[in-house]
């Protein structure tokens, strides 16, 4: 897990993120890396990177996978405090 320092505004696919619960849209990041196990045999383990954001007013956590195409994220954030 790699948690970065900062407040940030984040935008999904070119939309603003904003908490479901109180509406903000300033969120702490971290990345969060999972493996995915499959126990039957011959299936390759799985690597999962989710972007975790947690709103600064109430917590509450949103996670995505980050998805590229041509080179561009789906997912943009720009750090608007400490």
């Amino acid at each position: 897990m790699v948690r970065r320092r900062g407040i940030y505004e984040v935008n999904v696919i070119g939309k603003p993120l904003v908490c479901l619960f109180c509406q903000d849209t300033k969120f702490r990041h971290r990345e969060v890396y999972v493996k995915l196990t499959n126990h039957e045999p011959g299936v390759q383990k799985k690597k999962l990177t989710l972007q975790s954001f947690s709103c600064i007013t109430c917590a509450q956590e949103m996670k995505f996978e980050e998805q590229k195409s041509n080179g561009l994220s789906s997912i943009e954030y720009v750090q608007v405090g400490e």
